[in-house]
C-alpha cells in the first residue's frame, strides 16, 4: 500500500471512530464499557461468546434470536489483549456490517478488513488508555 493511500485510511478511520462520540470509559471494566456504547450506538444487543474453535481469529459475528450479535472468540485467548484485541475486532464489524469469514480468515487485502483492523487498534488503545487512567487521544 503507498504512504498516501495508507494515511487516507488511517485519517477515515480516525475519522470513524471520532464520530462514534465514545465517553471517558469505565477503567475498571473498559471493555464492557465499549460493548454497551456500540451497543447504545447501533442500537442492538452485543454479547461476546466463546468458542472451541482456536481458529477463528477475526472477531466474527453471529446474529443471536430477538436481532442481536454475537461477537466469537476463541476460548484459548488467554492473553487479555489478545481477547481484547478479537472483541475491538467484533466491534468495528458491528459498525461496518461485515460478519466476517466463518472459517476465521482475515483477507486484509480489501479496504474493509483493512479499515477493521485499523478500527480494532484505535478502540484498543482507548480501552488501554481508560485501564492505564489516561485521557484517550481525540483521534482514538
Amino acid at each position: 500500500m503507498r504512504w498516501n493511500t495508507h494515511r487516507k485510511l488511517v485519517e477515515r478511520v480516525q475519522a470513524t471512530v471520532r464520530d462514534l462520540r465514545i465517553p471517558p470509559l469505565d477503567p475498571t471494566d473498559p471493555l464492557g464499557d465499549l460493548v454497551a456504547v456500540f451497543e447504545e450506538r447501533l442500537g442492538y444487543s452485543i454479547t461476546v461468546v466463546t468458542t472451541d474453535n482456536d481458529s477463528i481469529i477475526n472477531g466474527a459475528l453471529e446474529s443471536r434470536p430477538g436481532g442481536g450479535t454475537a461477537i466469537i472468540a476463541p476460548a484459548g485467548t488467554t492473553t487479555p489483549n489478545r481477547r481484547r484485541h478479537l472483541v475491538c475486532r467484533g466491534l468495528a464489524r458491528c459498525l461496518y456490517r461485515e460478519p466476517g469469514h466463518r472459517t476465521g480468515r482475515i483477507d486484509y487485502s480489501t479496504t474493509t478488513e483493512q479499515e477493521i483492523e485499523y478500527t480494532a487498534l484505535f478502540l484498543g488503545s482507548r480501552i488501554h488508555n481508560a485501564q492505564q487512567g489516561q485521557p484517550h487521544s481525540g483521534a482514538a
